[in-house]
């Protein structure tokens, strides 16, 4: 088969337009945020960021491809060089891109946090996980509140998985809605939603996470999801 289609610059431009923008898919964009100024001077952090994800391939096609596809420059970071300074960038489509954090710091996403609408951060391990466990389940709306254009928010977890399954009812999610929450599990790539997680929680708090009867395992989830979840095993399933 050809690698080449010679042919696509004469398809109609419409068609051409359409087909660049196929070709801008959604994509996790690793983004790492890391301080330019020393840390005894914290008041004046300067903070630069960088990310191991490749530029979209889209932009690499050809002059039209990159003016028809939807990505800006930002994350912009100006360091140093011999004669001047020199501006670094990271290409972005707000719209579809998801935004992923290897930590929680999400105040360091500045100026971004308006555009950003759909995000990823990682939960800390240790006792700072299981501070920011109770501080997350308090102030989760405050949190997020400079995020505006939120609407979908993965919270990656490594430690103490299950125990998130009590946080799905805190304080919100500010603008984001609670149906395009999703919680991951790093360990096994278990990404569930709130409702899910917190039938989980429930099963292993009630019941140690074991089944006492396996002929009656539709009647055991039934009765958790109409107590605890408020919804039916076709509900549950139906869960994107």
């Amino acid at each position: 088969m050809a690698a080449t289609f010679h042919p696509f610059p004469k398809l109609p431009a419409e068609l051409r337009i359409q087909i660049w923008t196929l070709a801008a898919g959604p994509r996790i964009l690793h983004i790492r945020v890391f301080p330019k100024t020393p840390k005894m001077y914290p008041e004046l952090e300067d903070l630069g960021y960088a990310s191991p994800t490749p530029a979209p391939a889209v932009l690499h096609a050809c002059r039209e491809s990159r003016l028809i596809a939807p990505y800006q420059k930002a994350f912009f970071t100006s360091t140093p060089v011999r004669g001047g300074n020199e501006t670094k960038y990271i290409w972005v489509n707000f719209q579809q891109d998801m935004i992923c954090l290897a930590d929680y710091q999400l105040k360091r996403l500045g100026p971004y946090r308006a555009d950003i609408e759909r995000l990823r951060f990682s939960v800390p391990t240790g006792q700072n996980g299981d501070f920011f466990y109770s501080y997350f389940f308090d102030k989760s709306h405050e949190i997020l509140r400079d995020f505006s254009a939120l609407r979908e928010l993965h919270i990656s977890v490594e430690e103490s998985f299950l125990i998130w399954g009590s946080a799905v009812c805190g304080s919100g999610y500010a603008k984001c809605p609670r149906e395009n929450v999703r919680f991951l599990d790093t360990h096994t790539g278990l990404l569930l939603t709130g409702p899910q997680l917190e039938m989980a929680y429930n099963w292993s708090w009630q019941k140690g996470g074991k089944v006492r009867d396996v002929d009656d395992i539709d009647e055991e989830i039934s009765f958790e999801l109409r107590n605890f979840c408020g919804l039916n095993l076709q509900e549950l399933a139906e869960i994107d």
